[in-house]
């Protein structure tokens, strides 16, 4: 019994000796040397308070982009196409400005346009992350050899944002391409979906990209030298509905944002449609609709060419009639319905209707 009693007490011993040696050992030492400064040159928190405030700018800007169609991605499946991937992602986007070439790889697990694609997010660590990628012009896909800037001056002050819009908004290539657009000669299309694709916005507003078949050039709109595409799709911001990194012009809720539109045309009324200018490009649109689809050239409900074309059963019509149903394209992907170029617009649907019109004469 003795001998079970001196056991125990020894094993308390031990158990309170070592518990003095653990306490002892995990002290807390003396404080280590401080952190590495930030690019800035200052602590990393105030580095990163140079953005991460407790205000909500980040806050407001991530809220308004979320609402975006940018955000919702509905494209991203594109991004495992090589050649598509360069508009469709994130990853194909930053491949595109690094190499200057219209075909990028192909991602399949890809992320979609963010902050990070536009922005120079988390390269400095200081508000120079807002700045731009890139503001270069534009070496457009239906011609490479080209160069369009459509930077405006303002104050002194040079804006080269709609640049940014444009390395995407653009029309692709025509493959075959016409050689004479203006011409009666036949040419064999082997896609149903030849054409400009869906957002030549930038040429548009360029008046660019049209083909001319008539014996008078094209007239443009002052737009593309009065305003830039951040002016009026980042302008006031109602909610997540419109305006601000919504990048949305429109909704059902708010109507149009003819706010932005006010500075340089105070008598707007409360759409878009000033001077009936989306009137009348509507109305057009929608004849040249109709003399498309009599042609037999157009898949109303569908919006591509007309019929089961393919290698083996190509579809063959005039290169001037295809012309036409390529400019009726562009107004159709543009959607602006003559605001981005009422004039370019108004010229390219005036002389479709003219030539189908003369033929049944």
């Amino acid at each position: 019994m003795k001998r079970l009693l001196l056991l125990v007490l020894s094993g308390i011993m031990v158990m309170a000796v070592s518990g003095l040696i653990f306490i002892g050992c995990t002290k807390e030492g003396p404080q280590g040397p401080a952190g590495a400064n930030g690019s800035n040159g200052k602590d990393a928190n105030a580095t990163c308070t140079l953005c991460h405030t407790f205000s909500d700018t980040i806050v407001v800007k991530v809220f308004q982009y979320d609402a975006s169609k940018h955000a919702s991605a509905s494209t991203i499946a594109e991004a495992a196409r090589s050649g598509c991937s360069g508009c469709h992602s994130h990853e194909g986007f930053l491949e595109k400005l690094q190499t200057g070439s219209t075909v990028t790889q192909a991602y399949a697990d890809a992320a979609p346009i963010n902050c990070r694609t536009c922005h120079l997010i988390h390269s400095t660590y200081t508000p120079a992350d807002w700045t731009l990628r890139s503001v270069t012009p534009v070496h457009p896909y239906i011609d490479t050899t080209a160069s369009i800037d459509l930077s405006v001056t303002t104050n002194g002050i040079v804006d080269g944002t709609s640049n940014l819009c444009g390395k995407c908004h653009q029309a692709r290539p025509a493959v075959p391409p016409l050689t004479n657009p203006k011409g009666t000669d036949t040419i064999a299309i082997t896609s149903n979906r030849w054409g400009p694709h869906h957002g030549p916005q930038f040429l548009m507003l360029a008046a660019k990209g049209a083909y001319e078949m008539g014996t008078a050039a094209f007239r443009t709109s002052p737009h593309k030298d009065k305003a830039t595409c951040h002016d009026c799709h980042l302008g006031t911001a109602q909610g997540n509905f419109v305006g601000g990194h919504t990048l949305t012009m429109s909704s059902l809720s708010t109507g149009d944002n003819v706010a932005v539109c006010k500075p340089c045309h105070a008598s707007i009324g409360t759409t878009f449609d000033y001077n009936g200018v989306q009137t009348e490009i509507t109305t057009k649109l929608n004849q040249l609709k109709v003399l498309l689809v009599q042609n037999n050239i157009l898949d109303s409900v569908n919006m591509v060419l007309k019929g089961s074309i393919s290698a083996t059963k190509p579809f063959k019509r005039p290169q001037i009639q295809l012309a036409i149903y390529w400019n009726f394209s562009m107004v159709y992907a543009d959607r602006s319905m003559g605001v981005h170029n009422h004039l370019y617009t108004l010229d390219m649907l005036t002389d479709g209707i003219q030539y189908f019109t003369g033929l049944k004469k």
